[in-house]
């Protein structure tokens, strides 16, 4: 098993815990549902973003050459990390695109940990 099967194989895993979550998060309502309604929670923003983070990622590993695959995910991870940062830096940042991005970063931090 080469060192891509083995990231995808982690990707794969952390996805199956992130929808698991996900779904317990919001009892299988649409977060999208939930938004407009005024229901959803950080916590429930959290679990969509690391969902989002790492769906993105298995798409750009399934699609890279597989010695740049780590290199995807840390770039992907700087992207996430910009995005957070500009949310904290605004005069008032939307609590629930932080939760989000957060989860995104987090997701994508835990990938490059576990290399």
């Amino acid at each position: 098993m080469t060192q891509s099967e083995d990231l995808f194989t982690v990707i794969e895993t952390q996805i199956a815990a992130a929808e698991h979550a996900l779904l317990a998060a919001t009892g299988g309502t649409n977060v999208c549902q939930l938004d407009k309604a005024g229901q959803a929670t950080g916590g429930a923003k959290y679990q969509e973003g690391r969902l989002v983070a790492l769906r993105a990622i298995r798409r750009l590993v399934q699609a890279a050459d597989p010695a740049r695959a780590m290199a995807q995910v840390q770039q992907l991870c700087d992207q996430w990390r910009a995005d957070l940062t500009a949310q904290q830096a605004r005069p008032q940042p939307s609590l629930p695109w932080l939760a989000y991005t957060q989860g995104g970063v987090d997701a994508l931090e835990g990938l490059l940990a576990a290399d």
